[in-house]
């Protein structure tokens, strides 16, 4: 009897986070292997194990042969879709979680729909502005049909959301990044979608942060809706407490367990950060420490793996969560508690504007800017110099305002001008204002150039 035919796939996990595949099986009792591709060619193991069994069936049959040696492929005709796709297998393990979903949605929900089936050597200019233009029609497409009270949605049934001018230029950002591989490839002479010719006018928006008194009043309002809270405890003071006075990222609080509260050293253990540079110990305020202590003594279930703002299932909370749980109603009502104050709102409130108050008062107790900068995780010096000239700027507000006012007091008792009319002034009285003014202007009678005689003699 005839022995069966048998092989394996064999799966090869490479440093770049691609996986190869390859085959082993024997033929005439020789051992052989075929290298098939990787995922980025579409591989997968499913596939793998159906090439398999059609080169098993060929072997025992007698009629297979060895694969012939590989055609020459024409980059030429490359769709983008292929060319992309290969681009983005290999970029994507250098990426974090939330880049990739990032980087995704740009791709699938608007490049690949528009550039397809484009070869990525007849890329030019005129396309990459096609796109551009059609991202604005659309943009204007769903504005007018939410203003009818009609909005469009997607096949979720949810309203479709035009896309801001930065969110445009993100795509092309990205669209840019992949045609800068196909330069290096020769597959073009230049890059289409690279200049600032190809990105849409952005404004740059207005960051607000809280004084200090307004995030006592949050943390006052946030307090008092904890205890009337009749369901379960949220936590909405303590999360606006750490979000304000520790300047962690939204992501990074609802992450935060409670083996990563250090109550010795009094910090908190941030690991699983957004950047390389967040993975920091944050100092806490004794203030903010006994807030987590007293958080923690009201909560029921307490194990060093469970989430410190866990929702009642014990899954983490997430930022929408916090926006629409926390933020949005404490805000609500802090704003009404101020309107029956005569004093004015607060401004628009997100989680980035409680880490940039925080920034701010740190600057203000005089923290240097490298301990700021370490604090909340910054690997880059600009948002917290922004944060910073912002900071100084609301310091010398008093002062330039109190020396404004002390200079229109003083120039109101420098001079008294007369009151006659110049045609019947004397010549005396008009050389005795000019000579006050002058002493005036010199420093008083004994200026710094001293005393001055005048003559009211004609010359």
């Amino acid at each position: 009897m005839e022995k069966r035919a048998r092989g394996e796939v064999r799966v090869h996990q490479r440093l770049d986070g691609l996986r190869t595949y390859s085959l082993r099986f024997r033929v005439d009792g020789r051992r052989r292997s075929i290298t098939l591709g990787t995922d980025a060619d579409g591989w997968t193991e499913r596939k793998a194990e159906r090439k398999l069994e059609d080169i098993l069936a060929a072997v025992r049959v007698g009629v297979w042969q060895p694969p012939a040696a590989a055609e020459v492929v024409d980059d030429s005709v490359t769709t983008f879709h292929e060319f992309a796709s290969r681009w983005w297998a290999a970029r994507k393990g250098e990426l974090r979680e939330k880049t990739q979903a990032d980087y995704e949605w740009r791709l699938k929900r608007h490049l690949l729909p528009f550039f397809a089936d484009h070869p990525v050597s007849e890329i030019d200019v005129a396309l990459v502005d096609r796109y551009r233009e059609q991202k604005l029609i659309e943009r204007e497409h769903l504005r007018a049909a939410a203003a009818t009270g009609h909005p469009l949605r997607d096949k979720r049934g949810q309203e479709r959301k035009p896309m801001s001018s930065g969110s445009i230029n993100k795509t092309l950002a990205t669209l840019s990044q992949i045609l800068d591989s196909a330069v290096e490839r020769g597959l073009l002479a230049s890059n289409p979608a690279s200049g600032k010719k190809r990105r849409l006018k952005t404004s740059k928006p207005i960051r607000r942060l809280l004084e200090a008194d307004e995030l006592k009043d949050l943390l006052a309002v946030a307090a008092a809706m904890d205890r009337a809270s009749q369901r379960y405890k949220i936590g909405r003071r303590p999360m606006i407490a750490v979000m304000g006075k520790s300047g962690l990222r939204v992501t990074e609080m609802c992450r935060l367990r409670w083996r990563d509260v250090d109550v010795h050293h009094q910090r908190l253990i941030i690991g699983g950060a957004k950047t390389d540079a967040g993975v920091r110990d944050v100092d806490l305020s004794l203030d903010l420490m006994e807030e987590l202590m007293a958080w923690r003594a009201s909560c029921e279930v307490i194990s060093a793996e469970g989430f410190v703002f866990a929702t009642q299932s014990g899954r983490p909370r997430n930022k929408d969560n916090v926006r629409q749980r926390v933020l949005g109603p404490v805000a609500k009502k802090t704003n009404e508690l101020r309107e029956r104050r005569g004093m004015p709102a607060l401004p628009t409130i997100g989680p980035h504007a409680l880490r940039r108050t925080y920034i701010s008062l740190l600057i203000e107790a005089g923290a240097p800017l490298p301990y700021v900068m370490d604090q909340v995780g910054h690997a880059d010096s600009r948002t917290t110099l922004e944060i910073y000239a912002q900071v100084q700027k609301r310091l010398s507000r008093a002062k330039v305002h109190q020396a404004f006012d002390d200079l229109l007091a003083t120039a109101s008792e420098s001079t008294d001008v007369p009151t006659e009319r110049p045609d019947k002034m004397s010549r005396s009285t008009i050389v005795s204002s000019l000579e006050d003014a002058e002493i005036g202007a010199a420093g008083g009678k004994d200026g710094p150039r001293g005393p001055r005689k005048w003559s009211t003699e004609a010359k």
